[in-house]
């Protein structure tokens, strides 16, 4: 006979199930980070030994225990929604997910495809390389399945990510530049007080840690 957990997908025990099943909830009066802790040993556990299912791979819903109590029956009634949370498995990051969205045939978070095409710092969603997508480019429609349709859909958000970041280190370039030239203003007005006037050194002194601060901001994202 099958165990409980071989009959849902995946390859763990069914103490191991029992463990999963609980995994996503959070506790009452958790926070987000505070279950993204408590979880994070055992999470990295059925990770690197392959026990999610499919549908986990790539991020963990958070869930909320909410029990009601059944009057007909006498009992209570448990159910765990999801709170729009999860833990993108290819940067390690909570991520607010929002809404819901089919996509593709494949039930996707609005926020995890956002997320994806934006803000991740690994590539692990993609799942796919510059080959294996050439090759997949290659054939007629008439041959495409779900698989390549997806494939092809993740790989595309994967360019968005990497364009972005693109993007990103070139403001972060020319903000160095106009710094760096803010600096060697300074220096020579330090050195030659009669080449600035006072209000032009207040407006590059201004600009200057303007500038500073939205670089602070920038690396930290």
């Amino acid at each position: 006979m099958a165990s409980l957990s071989g009959r849902r997908g995946t390859n763990c025990t069914d103490t191991e199930w029992d463990e999963y099943v609980k995994m996503p909830q959070i506790l009452k009066g958790e926070t987000p980070s505070e279950w993204m802790k408590r979880i994070w040993e055992r999470l990295t556990y059925f990770r690197k030994n392959d026990l999610l299912l499919t549908q986990s791979k790539k991020y963990l819903e958070a869930r909320k225990l909410i029990e009601l109590w059944n009057k007909y029956r006498g009992n209570y009634d448990s159910y765990a929604p999801e709170i729009g949370i999860a833990i993108c498995f290819s940067c390690d990051r909570l991520v607010y997910t929002g809404e819901q969205t089919k996509n593709i045939g494949n039930y996707n978070h609005i926020g995890m495809e956002r997320h994806w095409a934006s803000h991740c710092t690994g590539n692990t969603f993609c799942g796919v390389n510059y080959d294996e997508y050439l090759k997949i480019k290659q054939k007629s429609n008439s041959m495409y399945n779900f698989d390549n349709e997806y494939a092809l859909h993740r790989y595309r958000l994967w360019m968005q990510n990497a364009i972005k970041k693109v993007e990103r280190a070139r403001e972060v370039g020319k903000k160095i530049r106009a710094y760096t030239i803010i600096q060697r203003k300074f220096i020579e007005w330090y050195y030659r007080p009669s080449g600035l006037c006072a209000i032009q050194l207040a407006e590059h002194y201004k600009l200057l840690w303007k500038i500073r601060e939205e670089m602070h901001k920038i690396n930290n994202v």
